[in-house]
């Protein structure tokens, strides 16, 4: 392992976000400790390959697998270790509906919290067309994760609301930034194609 793969840095900031959105993190067996990345972004699964090479110093493995909705093959990164598995959950719970910021995330300078959204709004954020307008909304059926995120977006003086009723069930919410403008200065996407719909 790394030296000091401990420490919070922009780098595992953006994993543990990637691991509350789009990735997951659990135990196949008694002895395969998995960190996984699965999505169709290649640009998010080569900043996840990166991060965690940078944090853990170990090698990841890369593969695909069938989409169980539309056949499609999915690339996934994935990395097997008990110790960065068990260091992960000293920060938080990753479980989509009982997610949350951990303490340390609160406790980072901004430049560590703005890779921290960035990674969360690449895997869980949108861009859609409202009128003539953009409008950036973040995706959770965890409300109080949610309540979170946005209170780290009034670090940024982004005021934002959150509205109910969103997926097939209508049990998904949705953080939506009132100033998309500022959204893409303050924080904005790491991911290209989304962010190039801002500007």
């Amino acid at each position: 392992m790394q030296k000091g793969y401990e420490h919070l840095t922009p780098a595992k900031a953006r994993i543990i976000a990637h691991l509350i959105g789009d990735g997951c993190v659990y135990r196949s067996s008694e002895t395969n400790y998995v960190i996984k990345l699965e999505v169709t972004d290649a640009e998010s699964l080569d900043q996840f390959e990166s991060d965690l090479i940078s944090v853990y110093g170990l090698e990841p493995t890369r593969g695909t697998n069938r989409s169980g909705k539309t056949g499609k093959l999915i690339p996934f990164v994935s990395l097997l270790s008990k110790r960065a598995y068990e260091d992960l959950h000293t920060y938080c719970e990753f479980r989509s509906s009982t997610w949350f910021v951990p303490s340390q995330i609160f406790a980072a300078d901004l430049s560590i919290k703005r890779e921290f959204l960035r990674a969360l709004f690449d895997d869980e954020g949108t861009v859609i067309r409202e009128g003539r307008k953009m409008k950036v909304r973040l995706y959770s059926i965890n409300y109080k994760g949610l309540c979170q995120i946005q209170q780290i977006l009034q670090e940024f003086g982004l005021e934002s609301i959150i509205k109910a009723g969103y997926g097939c069930k209508r049990n998904v919410f949705g953080l939506i930034p009132k100033d998309t403008h500022l959204f893409a200065q303050k924080i904005g996407f790491n991911l290209q194609r989304k962010q190039s719909l801002l500007e």
